[in-house]
């Protein structure tokens, strides 16, 4: 490949080579960003190599750069920052457009009719008011749908704004800092690990075993790319695989492929409809034909009426052309105000504004949804697959067990041989990835196993990591599974020593070791009585339940290394000698068991690679086993349950309750047998897995708010923020409540139809006139959906749905209760209508004007009331858990404060 210098001349070649540069020469921005973008090894060198550019960026390898307020703005103002131009929202006016609807257009077409009809016989003035009025109404119509349409759209883009940004590590001022991934500025030294994606584009300056997978961001195949000095460049988008890095940020946001690629990618589909709205076409558009078919039928039965007494009234006399056009058009608007009743919001709105209400009162710290479908699909689901580590267990753990040899060491910690603590300090401070970083002054913020062993080191085994620092230096690093090695020899001489130390689980360790360390420093053979006796002192750990850990070093056959000529060592697993066990108490999570207690009908599994011991007293602790659990079948190994045959697998998967030492495809195996035995399944993600396989093969993908990882942004469909298992029930909660919620709105509406089409059906056929009109049936529509809708979606979730356990996805949404529930406030309705239209003048003595407004007022105040019945279902009391209930964002006052805002309004 030809230099990317030779895009600005030779000329700029010999003087940008060798020499000083001054950064706000946009020239040089562009060659650096050329250079990572097309991977030009060539032109890297003729530049001068990372440091060259390094120094160009204005970035200290040891310190970063300055993180004070002036410069981070200076570098966003010059080089841009880390965010992309992203598609424009959908604006009010095409929410407006997109609310085009047949019934608006025929309603649209009858105000045209009624004004000209209007007008042609009351003239300017008075012929403007039915068609005007008319006109009035469906504008609000629209409006009130485009509102929800753009609002909808709104909350989706701040959704999409949350979940995309996560947080990353960069070193500023000698200091590691956690910041947001659009605070990035070209020249950061930005820490990435397995599980991330790269930030922005830059270059490696050190790490070990990375590995990464752009095939996600650019059209090559899907493969893994190794990125290391010889080969450093690191590209926006990019997926860490394996291993980790520190890098060196050379451009940002737009600067970047991943940038422009975003910025011409197409804005997020906001009108994508979810499984329950797809649902809801079904029972309703059957509604939708019949009221429309009962529209036609009026319009037939009132013409052939019409029809037929006009001969036999106006017999052998000249008809008035202006009386039939009048009574003909009264006659299709009998029809039309039929046909307002399909038109309704209701059905979809219910469920994003029940959403959004949810996301106000009930999750609105504890989840990050990143579609509306989602809510709705988690209140289904039957069974939870879970991990230990950072969902059921707490991520913070201590030191509790500590093993030399075949005794357990408390205060005897001062008798071990130098020589042994030695290697302890090497092997306990040296296996922390996140410390291999040979420019930094200070040390990242650990949590977990990492953050326990090394504070239980540094007070009991006098380990300076500083001191580790300046005497070692690294030569590989590797991880592999639940385990991690590194090599390290002296970083002064050549031709010193080279070690091997590995770390992670004490069981795997323990198989790759043939010696052991004694407290005096002498290493003995691990025969068969005593690989059982430590096998033991690891059992007996983990059933307390403590998590093992195990050290082993070697030293290898070659002892220096030749970096000239760019050799290195494979870390080596095998002939190992067990330096220590350690074990680390790991409790479950406050109140799991409580929380467990509330889901009901929801089973949960455990899934984890740990050992039958350890999996089996976690499971008892959080309540995932009960004690009449502890039977054949409920625990199970990984490689267990891969080898029964189909029909045993199926069989048996709903039965387990832990799987222990599974690996990925055991996991994914495990979720497809559920699902065909007709379970829908959550998985939460573990902190320690990468199960992307297994999480796409559910409904519903979980996890917890992991810090530092975007793992969970990118394939979950559900973030808990808070870290707390109680939230998960929280949302198991608020996603029933959507269904419930929808159902009682489809009773509300059910009840509201019926009650319209027998009355206008029943006063048409025999008096060929209905009650309501086209324009009263549009308010009465704008008030169901508005007041009526809003009221109902702001309905409180309660303890009660977790009793009811799951909903049904094969159960019909109009259910029987239903039907059931309809009858009586409709039959009520029914009979009171039509005695106030055919005996409401003599009751009242009013006129027939005043009748008809007598019975419009009174099917609305019934239908307003009726939301209290359909508040619940099954309930007598239908007033419980009113208050509740505040739609509108208000508090209980007292009948001081009553009389005082009543008093205070009276005054105008």
């Amino acid at each position: 490949m030809s230099p990317i210098f030779q895009l600005h001349g030779q000329g700029s070649l010999r003087i940008y080579q060798g020499q000083d540069f001054d950064f706000s020469d946009e020239c040089i921005l562009e060659v650096i960003s050329k250079i990572v973008e097309q991977k030009d090894l060539y032109s890297l060198h003729l530049f001068g190599g990372v440091e060259r550019i390094s120094t160009a960026l204005k970035t200290n390898l040891v310190k970063g750069i300055s993180g004070n307020e002036e410069e981070l703005n200076w570098r966003q103002k010059e080089y841009g920052s880390n965010a992309y131009k992203k598609p424009p929202g959908r604006s009010f006016f095409f929410a407006l457009q997109a609310s085009k609807d047949r019934i608006i257009l025929v309603l649209l077409v009858h105000a045209v009719l009624s004004l000209a009809f209007g007008i042609m016989n009351h003239g300017l003035k008075k012929g403007l008011y039915d068609g005007g009025r008319i006109i009035i109404a469906i504008s609000l119509v629209v409006v009130i749908r485009a509102t929800t349409k753009f609002g909808r759209s709104r909350e989706l883009i701040m959704l999409t704004n949350r979940s995309t940004n996560i947080r990353v590590v960069v070193m500023r001022d000698g200091w590691y800092q956690n910041i947001s991934i659009f605070n990035v500025v070209v020249g950061d030294i930005v820490s990435v690990k397995a599980g991330d994606h790269i930030p922005a584009a830059g270059l490696f300056l050190s790490g070990f075993s990375l590995r990464v997978k752009e095939s996600s961001m650019i059209e090559e195949e899907d493969d893994y790319v190794d990125v290391n000095i010889s080969y450093p460049f690191l590209l926006s988008g990019a997926k860490v695989v394996d291993g980790f890095t520190h890098m060196l940020v050379t451009s940002v946001g737009m600067n970047s492929s991943w940038g422009k690629m975003m910025s011409s990618s197409s804005s997020c589909d906001f009108d994508e409809e979810t499984p329950l709205q797809a649902r809801l076409v079904k029972p309703t558009s059957p509604i939708k034909r019949f009221v429309l078919g009962i529209a036609l039928f009026i319009v037939v039965v009132m013409l052939f009426r019409y029809w037929t007494l006009s001969r036999e009234f106006a017999f052998g006399k000249e008809r008035n052309k202006e009386e039939v056009m009048k009574s003909i058009a009264s006659i299709f608007d009998a029809g039309i105000t039929i046909a307002v009743m399909a038109v309704s919001e209701g059905r979809s709105t219910i469920i994003p504004l029940t959403f959004a209400c949810l996301m106000r009162t009930r999750m609105g710290n504890r989840a990050l949804f990143r579609n509306l479908s989602a809510l709705e699909t988690v209140g289904s689901v039957t069974i939870i697959c879970t991990g230990k580590t950072g969902t059921l267990t707490s991520k913070e753990m201590k030191v509790t067990e500590f093993w030399v040899e075949k005794e357990t060491m408390t205060d005897e910690i001062s008798t071990i041989a130098p020589e042994t603590l030695s290697l302890l300090h090497q092997a306990v401070g040296q296996n922390v990835r996140d410390i291999n970083y040979p420019y930094s002054t200070s040390l990242p913020k650990f949590s977990g196993a990492e953050r326990a062993i090394l504070n239980w080191a540094m007070s009991k085994l006098d380990m300076d990591i500083t001191k580790l620092k300046q005497i070692d230096t690294f030569l590989d690093f590797k991880t592999l599974t639940k385990r991690s090695g590194v090599l390290v020899r002296e970083k002064y001489d050549a031709s010193s020593l080279v070690h091997v130390h590995w770390k992670g689980d004490a069981e795997v360790i323990l198989s790759r070791c043939s010696n052991y360390y004694t407290r005096d420093g002498i290493t003995k053979v691990i025969d068969q009585q005593a690989r059982r006796r430590l096998e033991k002192t690891i059992q007996s750990m983990e059933a307390h339940p403590l998590r093992c850990i195990a050290f082993a070093h070697k030293i290898p056959n070659k002892t220096h290394i030749m970096e000239e000529k760019g050799l290195t060592y494979i870390t080596e697993e095998n002939g190992l000698t067990l330096l220590a066990l350690m074990g680390l108490e790991e409790l479950c999570r406050p109140r799991v068991r409580m929380d467990l207690d509330r889901v009901a009908g929801v089973d949960v599994m455990m899934m984890t690679e740990d050992n039958v011991y350890k999996a089996r007293a976690i499971a008892f602790e959080g309540g995932i086993l009960k004690a009449d659990h502890d039977y054949p079948g409920t625990i199970v190994e990984g490689q267990e349950f891969k080898n029964y045959s189909v029909k045993q697998k199926i069989e048996m998967a709903e039965k387990i309750r832990v799987m222990v030492k599974s690996f990925p495809s055991h996991k994914f195996l495990m979720v497809q047998c559920l699902k065909q035995k007709g379970h829908i399944v959550a998985v939460i993600r573990d902190d320690a897995d990468d199960d992307a396989q297994t999480m796409k093969e559910s409904d519903i993908r979980l996890s917890m708010n992991i810090q530092g990882n975007d793992f969970a942004n990118e394939v979950s469909d559900i973030v808990i923020l808070d870290d707390r298992f109680t939230s998960i029930a929280t949302v198991l909660l608020c996603g029933r409540c959507v269904y419930k919620n929808t159902h009682n709105f489809l009773q509300f509406q059910l009840t509201s139809i019926v009650v319209t089409l027998v009355i206008n059906c029943v006063t048409a056929v025999s008096t060929s006139k209905i009650s309501i009109s086209a324009i009263q049936a549009l308010w009465e529509n704008l008030i169901i959906d508005t007041l009526c809708v809003v009221a109902l979606a702001a309905e409180h979730p309660t303890e009660e749905l977790m009793v009811e356990g799951p909903v049904d996805l094969k159960k019909p949404l109009i259910t029987n209760i239903m039907w059931r529930s309809l009858v009586s406030p409709a039959s009520f309705q029914i009979v009171l209508l039509l005695i106030l239209k055919f005996k409401g003048q003599l009751i009242f003595h009013a006129d027939g004007g005043i009748n008809d407004t007598l019975i419009f007022n009174t099917s609305i105040l019934c239908q307003v009331f009726n939301l209290f019945n359909s508040r619940n279902l099954e309930k007598k009391n239908v007033l419980e858990g009113i208050q509740d209930n505040r739609f509108a964002g208000t508090q209980r006052l007292d009948w001081r404060q009553w009389a005082a805002s009543m008093g205070m309004a009276a005054l105008s």
